[in-house]
């Protein structure tokens, strides 16, 4: 009988892990309890166990709670793999490489996720007790957060006034579908300005050229 030494790393946190030997003797359930307790959570959700490859893609599972008989119908018509069950799979059974890797997911709804690397093989020691944690780097992230988010809103005289602002109506409009329409609508504007004041120089050259100021100088 061995003893295998497991590195427990945090997947968004290289610099937090724990180091867990295990009997390989013992099964995965065991291996899932003592992962829990070394990082504090509270142990009352599903998890699951899944073979990897050197690139952390994720293979067979192995579960915490069972499936319902209808699942496995279901799984079992549809060819889908029935994942093994952790009380009934011993460690040794599945360790097929000295550096073998795991993925372990606790509590699917908040998917925290592990990634778990055997890094040694030891002799069995009659007189230890495992699984135990003997080394525990780094504290583990607060399994609930309940502290409310702080949206940060920037004061207006921070905005340059050279930016359009995400609120402004016209930038708004000019950067939907109907941006067109409105570049469209900008230049007529200025078209019939460029009209109008065409038609008043005309009529300043009219007023220039009145051939009755000519005749009365001709008299």
């Amino acid at each position: 009988m061995a003893v295998y030494r497991f590195r427990v790393t945090f997947e968004d946190n290289e610099e937090v892990y724990r180091e867990i030997e295990i009997k390989s003797a013992q099964n995965f359930e065991d291996f899932h309890n003592i992962i829990i307790h070394s990082i504090g959570f509270d142990n009352l959700h599903d998890a699951s166990f899944f073979i990897s490859d050197d690139l952390w893609r994720k293979g067979e599972e192995i579960g915490l709670i069972p499936l319902a008989e209808d699942e496995v119908e279901r799984r079992k018509r549809r060819e889908i793999p029935i994942k093994k069950q952790m009380n009934k799979c011993k460690m040794a059974s599945l360790i097929d490489d000295p550096h073998q890797k795991f993925v372990y997911v606790y509590d699917p709804k908040t998917s925290w996720t592990f990634m778990i690397e055997l890094v040694k093989i030891l002799l069995d020691d009659p007189k230890g007790t495992f699984p135990k944690c003997i080394k525990s780097i780094g504290e583990a992230p607060k399994q609930h957060n309940t502290a409310s988010k702080v949206v940060a809103v920037e004061d207006d005289e921070d905005f340059d006034d050279d930016e359009p602002h995400l609120d402004d109506d016209a930038y708004a409009n000019a950067h939907g579908e109907d941006e067109t329409s409105l570049l469209e609508g900008e230049e007529g504007e200025e078209e019939e300005s460029e009209d109008e004041a065409h038609v008043e120089d005309e009529s300043h050259d009219e007023d220039a050229h009145d051939p009755g100021e000519f005749e009365e100088e001709d008299h």
